[in-house]
């Protein structure tokens, strides 16, 4: 006894030196920031009605009593706190230690049981006396480890703990199930102490793993129920019992994650309730609710105090009571009253969240109303195509609100919800008839895609960095490009629908006014990467219009109307860069680009793009064949003139071995082919035209060599 005493004197001695060490570590780190402190000054000025009555009767009285006091207020000490030591991985590894080897023991055990089961070594009872006993020695060597009191050893007793726990609980359901070895109810007994055990070394451990550890382990006994043939009511008030039980162990020790794998784990064991039984739904809709209920209540009383990560349990809080509403469609066609039912307690709480001034709060749970609003609009079948317009506009709420509240796995999982929503309306709905809710949901996924995108330049602006090297933003770069491929994905099929048959004309013509407008609108609208797709798009779009196309009655208007704006863009991309317009200004001059390259290729489309056109107006007859050969003849040798006279102003090399390649072209065009085609009168005027024309472009090529030799 004596040295037992010793040695708690001793120990309590070694803690108070640590105590001292750590306080005077805390004094030192402390001392450089309180010393710059000035003491503050606060002056105070009584003023009260009586006072001032009191003056006019006693000017000197009324005099000291209004003065000035001077009331020297300390300053706030905050204390510098040491920052917490982060753990190495190495120190997380051998801290996980504990825990894998307990499940290897476990398995091992089952194993061990399962191979003397095998060879008949030992009797049914005898195996389960060495699993109790196994279980029970767990416990102890647990509770002795406790009591020495040792930081080492507390992560080792709580996995002893569970293990004494998970044991215990498998060999109970062995007994019964397996073997037939122990009376149903006697199980039933042994389990629910077994239970309490679980819950009561939860409370005492203050272990959030040990906790979702029991959780799980307990909800492996409605197995048991369901195999003693116990109704579904019974086996869901069990359900309940042991979620509320957990609750107040959760609040006490503020566990956040437990609460929501808990309650996953309850929702999980409602639903296979369900299905094995499917009767009754009422007590299953009224189950799920109560746990919701928790679910909500539990929650506000572990984040009254708001702290650094609100916005991701905001965002699980917000997921798993949708769950929630997807679960209660699932358990009944007719889920209106129950649906009806958690609006009212959404309600209630968003009440309370706007009564405490907690409006992120208040969105998520608004929002989540709303929602369950829709699957009660749902769940009415009041239009066959309500849920075509309700998915995606709930869908779009939910990233809204993610966004307001900033949590990024929220965003994330309704983002791909949204996409999923939107791709199957793509695939699945029609723009005709042209008054129909598929055709306006259309534009309605349209304008919650704006919203989005402006909400969110709204919330944080979007640094664009022009470095090639800088980071993708998926809300400043990529969701302008999906913006803009939905519209033309509709105007595309609006196009086909209700203006042409064959060729998106008017698809074509939007391309170019999109790109061009791009190329001016203010890079936080359209991204770094927006303008470059525009620009594809624009290629794409001019490859089609190259070659003739079969139309008739408005097509033809629309053909030769397209053609001729993607020459004028052309052109116009061409001179402006030439000229260092706005363009070359705002954008080419920032760009590393061959502009010699850049020129060559313009030229070559623009002239590849009216030769189309030309071809086109001969294919439609509304041009002579001969007018169109003696117009390709002279666009030649227009284009490399031009060619010519950019290669020699800008000394461009590539522009100027394309315009000499272009004369050749036209020469041997016009020698052996133009000759055979053409009559006198219409050979003698292309001749004199080409000639003259070639002499005045050569005089300036001449004049403008001599001024660069000169030079």
């Amino acid at each position: 006894m004596q040295n037992d005493t010793e040695k708690r004197i001793d120990y309590l001695e070694k803690e108070v030196r640590e105590l001292r060490l750590e306080l005077n570590q805390l004094k030192s780190a402390t001392t450089g920031f309180e010393q710059p402190l000035p003491i503050k000054v606060k002056k105070t000025v009584e003023k009260v009605p009586m006072e001032l009555q009191k003056a006019k009767v006693n000017p000197v009285n009324s005099t000291e009593k209004t003065r000035p006091k001077i009331q020297t207020v300390p300053p706030s000490k905050k204390q510098a706190l040491p920052p917490k030591k982060q753990k190495s991985f190495e120190e997380i590894i051998v801290w996980s230690l504990p825990k894998i080897f307990m499940i290897i023991l476990v398995l091992g055990v089952l194993w061990g049981l399962k191979l003397i089961s095998d060879f008949g070594l030992l009797s049914t009872e005898v195996k389960l006396v060495l699993a109790y006993g196994l279980s029970i020695a767990l416990f102890v060597i647990a509770y002795r480890m406790d009591k020495m009191k040792r930081d080492t050893s507390q992560v080792l007793t709580v996995v002893l703990y569970g293990g004494t726990f998970c044991i215990g609980i498998l060999t109970t359901a062995a007994g019964a199930i397996i073997y037939e070895v122990l009376g149903l109810y006697f199980a039933l007994l042994i389990a629910f102490v077994y239970i309490a055990y679980g819950v009561a070394i939860c409370y005492v451990k203050k272990n959030e793993v040990l906790s979702i550890f029991v959780m799980f382990t307990s909800l492996l006994l409605p197995y048991l129920l369901e195999y003693m043939d116990f109704n579904g009511p019974w086996i869901l008030l069990y359900v309940l019992i042991i979620f509320i039980a957990m609750q107040f162990i959760l609040i006490k020790h503020v566990q956040k994650i437990a609460l929501y794998i808990t309650y996953g784990f309850s929702i999980l064991a409602v639903i296979i309730i369900w299905l094995l039984n499917q009767e009754h739904h009422w007590f299953y809709l009224s189950s799920v609710i109560i746990l919701n209920g928790l679910l909500l209540y539990v929650w506000w009383h572990q984040n009254k105090v708001r702290g650094e990560y609100i916005a991701f349990h905001e965002g699980l809080l917000f997921s798993l009571s949708g769950l929630t509403v997807a679960i209660v469609n699932f358990i009944t066609n007719e889920p209106e009253l129950a649906l009806f039912f958690l609006t009212i307690i959404y309600i209630q709480f968003a009440y309370q969240a706007y009564r405490n001034k907690i409006k992120q709060l208040v969105d998520v749970i608004g929002t989540l109303s709303i929602l369950t609003v829709f699957n009660m609009l749902l769940a009415l079948d009041l239009s066959n195509t309500i849920d075509i317009v309700l998915f995606p506009f709930s869908a779009f709420l939910s990233i809204m609100l993610a966004i307001r509240i900033g949590a990024t796995i929220m965003k994330i999982t309704y983002s791909i919800l949204m996409t999923i929503t939107v791709f199957n309306h793509l695939l699945l709905s029609d723009v005709k008839p042209f008054w129909t809710i598929e055709h306006a949901n259309y534009l309605f996924i349209l304008v919650y895609l704006i919203v989005i995108f402006l909400y969110v330049q709204k919330q944080r602006a979007v640094k664009v960095n022009d470095n090639s090297k800088a980071t993708i933003s998926f809300s400043g770069d990529l969701l302008p490009i999906i913006i803009t491929s939905f519209f033309f994905f509709y105007v595309n099929q609006f196009d086909y629908s209700y203006i042409s048959n064959d060729y998106p004309y008017a698809t074509f013509i939007l391309i170019a006014v999109a790109t061009f407008g791009s190329i001016f609108m203010p890079k936080r609208l359209t991204g770094r990467a927006l303008k470059y797709v525009l620009i594809f798009a624009f290629t794409i779009s001019t490859i089609n219009l190259l070659p003739s196309h079969y139309v008739f009655g408005l097509e033809i208007l629309l053909n030769i109307f397209a053609r001729f704006i993607y020459i004028c863009f052309i052109i116009w991309f061409m001179v402006d860069i030439l000229m260092k317009g706005t363009l070359y200004e705002t954008w080419i001059r920032k760009v590393k680009i061959d502009l010699d390259g850049l020129h060559t290729v313009c030229i070559l489309a623009g002239m590849m793009l009216l030769y189309g056109l030309l071809n086109q107006l001969q294919f439609d007859q509304l041009l002579n064949p001969i007018f169109v050969i003696a117009s390709k003849t002279i666009l030649l040798f227009i284009v490399s003139s031009i060619s010519l006279w950019i290669s020699t102003t800008y000394h461009y090399k590539k522009v100027k071995v394309m315009g000499y390649a272009l004369i050749v072209i036209a020469i041997f065009k016009l020698v052996f082919f133009d000759l055979s085609s053409l009559n006198l009168f219409i050979r003698a005027i292309l001749f004199i035209s080409i000639g003259g024309l070639g002499l005045f472009l050569s005089n300036k090529l001449l004049s403008k060599n001599g001024k660069v030799e000169e030079k």
